[in-house]
């Protein structure tokens, strides 16, 4: 065999090697040299075929380039998910679900925050290699053994209502999808205990508890958020200042371990505080039981406005001290209620003020006594004309992201610090805040807790801005690492750490040097949750040096260093926003600008999925507003769709369930029309997979009544669904 007849031999190989591994098609020069009736290239081209043979094309290297920095599925990665899936299968029972689809996976690729994606690409692989929806204990024990004999990270999940990146993978792995696990086991209303599975939600554990006469001791503000998910990242929330922090009620928790054992634990127990608010990274909570209490008798707020976050905590002061006894307080600040004001006008379409244009602190009672005491003191005497306020204010405590529909995007730093540091923290945030052209929104939860900080407050300083205009959101992004920092150097801590905030917990060095102790007891292998606060390693070579060493802190410095610039930079790029936000007609532009606007308003908290039936029936994400959302900007995209992923939206009831619980009131049975039209035309009406979930639907018509109060119309089935 000659030179030339041995490198054309040797490309045909390649060729078909980078076919089949990744998918590569190659150049149609060397195809018309390799089907050509037998005659060998010229010289020239004879130097050319060692160059791919040994590197490849430039267009393939660009496209695998590409791929690799996008998380693209090559057929070498397909068929090791395949394998993976059917493996995984065998193991466990017949309720679980295995979700293998690209789009499908890439679902559980974020969490509400809207991360860029070139950074997000650029620093971590987020889409999950598989997705498992265990329905019992075993399953989640088979899940992490396989893990364990696979070298795969596991990422637990519940509804991803938190904005960190604590459910979020960042070496491909397995998602586990513990929000189908959502049953409520046993309630006990004789000694008020409540047994829950980790994927129960807390607007169903609620309405469970009030048909005995109880009720949580405290809730987050995520009303449709798992109990699993909520033990795992935070604690503190509505309720806080009576009920105390949620690992004060938990009175029993069954943990998964990555090594396969299960422990049983009881309040008491010191290892019980090592798996709450650590997200995952040391086991997976499968089973927990709740101390809960009497309903509450009334549910009385009030507003008592305050000229100052200064004066605001003096009053929270005097509240504690004199022993008024509030089941719930909360600071306001004046641009908080201001926001209260816009989305009730852009919801009434009346521009009336409800709110004055102060600070103010909201005070709940759920005691009659306590309240009538209140009431006939000093404090209490100038809340009686604000009654009006105080319920508005409370009956949207479980809305918190509402405003993004104005902005259309929302960023927010979160924090947890001692009461006493709130107001020197409100006033430097507000002055780094202005330097960037930005007003924030401060609401601050108090606390009282039985812990090492006695006096905890949450502190969300939320603001507008637009993930549309990617230099202005970043600059944006960096102001929330700079309000970050400053609660941390007052002392504070972020709510959660996930992957974004995983850095500050390098400044809790004794804190950091336990769970690390604990990491190595409980994950020898380091399969659950890696990559984030006990250990960050990213792509292209980054190291954890970058988030927790000199570097980072570094980074940080010359970034407050240069936020004046910075800001500089971001009021002159910031772009106009209007005051409301007017709904594009579903024929304009062929309903691109209402799925497009529509996408980028949606909060991706997760509500519409816990009060979705069609979920509930097929446990398919797909089916949910969220999911359809997604697809959209998929499709708008121009990826491809599997047929699964094409027809799956379609199964819909059109209940508009998920437009009663949406934080930002999106238009979505509209906005559901124009997609299935879009797929329509692509994929054509999957008129099987309708004809099959209608039939589901039909047979489970009374758990329909049961638990939605839906009346279901009598649909024809089979062939003459559409």
């Amino acid at each position: 065999m000659g030179f030339r007849s041995f490198w054309v031999e040797r490309a045909r190989r390649a060729a078909e090697r980078r076919r089949r591994v990744y998918g590569l098609v190659e150049p149609q020069a060397l195809r018309r040299i390799l089907d050509g009736p037998g005659r060998l290239p010229g010289f020239l081209t004879s130097l050319w075929l060692p160059l791919y043979v040994l590197v490849g094309s430039p267009r393939q290297l660009a496209r695998l380039l590409w791929w690799t920095l996008t998380d693209r599925d090559t057929p070498a990665r397909r068929r090791r998910i395949e394998r993976l899936a059917s493996e995984l299968g065998k193991r466990l029972g017949p309720g679980c679900r295995i979700l293998v689809d690209y789009l499908e996976r890439r679902i559980y690729s974020r969490d509400v925050a809207r991360v860029p994606r070139a950074l997000e690409k650029t620093l971590h692989r987020t889409t999950p290699l598989l997705v498992v929806q265990p329905s019992s204990e075993k399953d989640v024990q088979a899940v992490l053994a396989f893990a364990a004999l696979e070298r795969l990270p596991v990422y637990p999940r519940g509804i991803s209502s938190s904005p960190f990146g604590g459910a979020v993978p960042t070496t491909n792995g397995i998602a586990i999808d513990l929000s189908a696990m959502l049953e409520i086991l046993e309630i006990d209303a004789d000694r008020r205990l409540a047994r829950v599975r980790p994927g129960a939600r807390w607007a169903d554990l609620a309405s469970r508890l009030e048909r005995v006469g109880l009720g949580p001791r405290t809730t987050p503000t995520s009303r449709f958020s798992t109990v699993g998910g909520w033990a795992s990242t935070g604690g503190l929330g509505l309720g806080g200042f009576s009920g105390g922090h949620l690992s004060e009620a938990i009175a029993a928790a069954r943990v998964a371990l990555p090594t396969g054992e299960i422990l049983s634990l009881a309040q008491g127990d010191d290892r019980l505080a090592d798996f709450i608010g650590t997200e995952g990274q040391l086991g997976i909570f499968t089973e927990l039981t709740l101390r809960v209490r009497e309903l509450a008798k009334i549910d009385a707020p009030h507003l008592l406005y305050v000229d100052g976050v200064a004066e605001a905590f003096e009053l929270v002061e005097r509240l504690d001290r004199d022993g008024h006894g509030p089941m719930h307080v909360a600071y306001y600040d004046r641009e908080r209620l201001a926001e209260e004001d816009l989305t009730l006008a852009d919801r009434t379409g009346r521009d009336l003020r409800v709110f004055e244009d102060r600070d103010a602190i909201l005070v709940v009672f759920d005691d009659a006594q306590a309240q009538a005491r209140f009431l006939v003191s000093e404090l209490g005497a100038g809340s009686r004309a604000n009654g009006t306020a105080a319920h508005v204010l409370w009956s949207e405590r479980y809305f918190p992201l509402k405003a993004q529909r104005l902005g259309p995007s929302l960023l927010a730093s979160e924090v947890v610090m001692a009461r006493r540091q709130v107001p020197r923290f409100v006033r430097r945030a507000r002055r780094l805040a202005r330097r960037f052209g930005t007003m924030l929104a401060i609401e601050v939860l108090v606390c009282r807790t039985t812990g090492a900080d006695r006096e905890p407050c949450v502190v969300m300083a939320t603001f507008r801005c637009s993930s549309v205009h990617r230099w202005d959101y970043l600059l944006r992004l960096v102001l929330v690492q700079l309000l970050t920092r400053l609660a941390v150097r007052l002392g504070g801590s972020p709510y959660g750490f996930g992957i974004w905030n995983s850095p500050f917990l390098g400044r809790s060095a004794p804190r950091r040097r336990r769970m690390v102790r604990r990491k190595l007891e409980y994950d020898p292998l380091v399969i659950l949750n890696p990559a984030k606060a006990l250990g960050t390693r990213m792509r292209l070579g980054l190291s954890r040096v970058l988030f927790f060493g000199p570097v980072f802190r570094l980074g940080l410095f010359v970034l407050w260093a240069l936020s004046p610039v910075l800001g500089s930079l971001a009021r002159i790029i910031q772009p106009p926003r209007a005051p409301r936000w007017r709904v594009p007609d579903p024929a304009e532009e062929g309903g691109f600008r209402l799925v497009s606007e529509t996408s980028v308003r949606c909060t991706f908290c997760g509500s519409c999925i816990s009060t979705c039936p069609a979920y509930r029936l097929t446990r398919d994400e797909l089916v949910t507003g969220r999911a359809k959302l997604r697809l959209a900007e998929a499709v708008i995209r121009g990826e491809e769709l599997s047929a699964r992923e094409a027809a799956s939206p379609f199964q819909c009831l059109q209940c508009g369930l998920c437009e009663e619980v949406c934080q930002t009131r999106l238009p979505l049975r509209q906005t559901y029309a124009v997609i299935e039209r879009w797929l329509a035309d692509r994929h054509g009406y999957p008129k099987e997979t309708v004809a099959a979930f209608v039939d589901l639907a039909q047979k489970h018509r009374a758990r329909f009544m049961d638990a939605f109060g839906l009346l279901q119309p009598e649909w024809p089935g089979g062939e003459e669904t559409k």
